[in-house]
């Protein structure tokens, strides 16, 4: 039997636990959202951490009518998804750390596993038939991925994520999502923070794609920080830039503030405050995927006008300019729209590159205002997915062609069902931009019926 961490064996199956009955489970899938889905006698009960082919023993209670939930306690018996114990992060093994919900997940297995995911988001949500879902092309992607971090600091000078479930941090001492080089600074950053006194809050990272180049943005949870300006001077010995903002919007800084990354044949400047996809390793795979998708929507002929909503710094936006359309990029952040607006300035003063405007604004008061259509909308929302405003405007204004990309799976097939009657699901791509965690990112090419 193999233990689930630190969590405490409750006894034989069928006698009641702590907090409900211990049953051993055999689990046949993966659900949106990442749980196991096993059935007690005949009820379907979902359990965190569980993988297909897996039997385990779990507590499990009433979650609602013709729902239960499960609490892993143990693996009775691996299936064929699961690696082996001893290979997992030690964190993620007792349960001290909540930065991944499928630590055990080997990383071969996660191409089947997120394409059931999805397509039972797309029958179940987006009530399309099998029929209505092209093929699904798949990218993997190694551990270490993280281009972009969120840790989080307390009182204590730990750094890391979140325990599962709590707001305990788990000091970071291993990791097999963030980089090798952003894990070997964390001992100065840890010290800086011992050093210069309690300064709890959430420390953004940002590195370089090779990891040689590390910038910090610290949003400290207290009014007024005590020690900042030694904080600061501290953090900067271990990052290459660094800034610290308090609760009352004070800010302090030490170096630059951006880094420069190469991503499908162009360069974006990026703010440590700013969006950015998240993987080193799938940037250009990612802009290869948009491009496929805008080429096929061009046969026979070609796309003349974008538009990018939540561009975020421009990252979708490239694709456009790079196959000589116009386009035209909306971004509500502030952060993320000088960014955008830094990158189309730069991009133009290159030459060879059509004309683009960046707007700042939500998307929804860009679309409202339109009255002509674009021939594309590439569309990347938050994970909440495309308002339904949005969505309307979409409708109404009928491109030739939508390029829907989702990190969420659920909100993705709610749109993709919002815009079925008009649209139909031609390409379907998911590049798995989050190794070790359910999530996947979508790309999806809609065209008209």
């Amino acid at each position: 039997m193999t233990d689930a961490g630190d969590r405490r064996a409750e006894g034989p199956p069928g006698v009641p636990g702590a907090d409900g009955v211990v049953e051993d489970l055999a689990v046949e899938r993966v659900v949106p959202g990442g749980d196991g889905l096993a059935r007690s006698g005949g009820v379907v009960t979902l359990v965190p951490g569980a993988l297909p082919g897996d039997t385990v023993r779990a507590v499990t209670g009433p979650a609602g009518r013709g729902l239960r939930r499960g609490r892993l306690v143990s693996v009775v018996a691996a299936g064929p998804h699961r690696r082996p114990a001893e290979e997992v992060c030690p964190h993620a093994r007792d349960g001290s750390c909540g930065g991944c919900d499928w630590p055990a997940a080997r990383l071969e297995s996660h191409a089947e596993l997120k394409a059931g995911i999805v397509r039972d988001a797309l029958r179940r949500i987006g009530r399309l038939s099998d029929a209505d879902v092209p093929e699904l092309r798949f990218t993997g992607s190694p551990r270490g991925y993280r281009l972009r971090s969120r840790l989080h600091v307390d009182a204590l000078g730990r750094v890391g994520f979140f325990g599962g479930g709590t707001t305990d941090v788990a000091d970071m001492q291993a990791c097999e999502l963030i980089s090798p080089e952003l894990l070997a600074r964390l001992p100065a950053v840890r010290d800086a923070f011992r050093d210069a006194g309690p300064a709890a809050g959430d420390l953004t990272t940002l590195e370089s794609r090779d990891g040689s180049a590390v910038l910090g943005h610290l949003f400290a949870s207290a009014g007024r920080v005590p020690g900042a300006a030694r904080l600061v001077e501290r953090l900067a010995e271990a990052l290459d830039g660094i800034a610290v903002k308090d609760g009352s919007g004070a800010l302090l800084r030490h170096g630059p503030g951006f880094l420069s990354l190469p991503a499908g044949g162009a360069s974006f400047r990026v703010s440590a405050t700013s969006f950015f996809q998240g993987n080193r390793y799938l940037l250009d795979a990612f802009q290869d995927e948009v491009r496929g998708a805008l080429l096929e929507a061009g046969t026979p002929k070609p796309l003349a006008r974008g538009l990018d909503l939540y561009a975020g710094v421009g990252f979708l936006t490239w694709p456009l300019l790079s196959l000589g359309m116009e386009a035209t990029a909306v971004e509500a952040d502030r952060s993320s729209a000088s960014d955008l607006a830094a990158n189309l300035e730069a991009w133009g003063r290159g030459g060879g590159v059509p004309r683009a405007t960046a707007v700042t604004g939500t998307a929804e008061e860009l679309v409202a205002s339109l009255r002509t259509p674009p021939d594309v909308v590439v569309s990347d929302p938050p994970r909440a997915g495309m308002s339904p405003a949005v969505r309307r405007a979409l409708i109404r204004l009928a491109p030739r062609a939508l390029v829907l990309v989702s990190c969420d799976p659920a909100t993705f097939a709610r749109d993709v069902a919002a815009l079925h009657e008009g649209y139909r699901l031609a390409r379907l791509s998911l590049l798995d931009l989050f190794p070790q965690t359910h999530h996947v990112e979508t790309v999806a090419l809609l065209l008209p019926r």
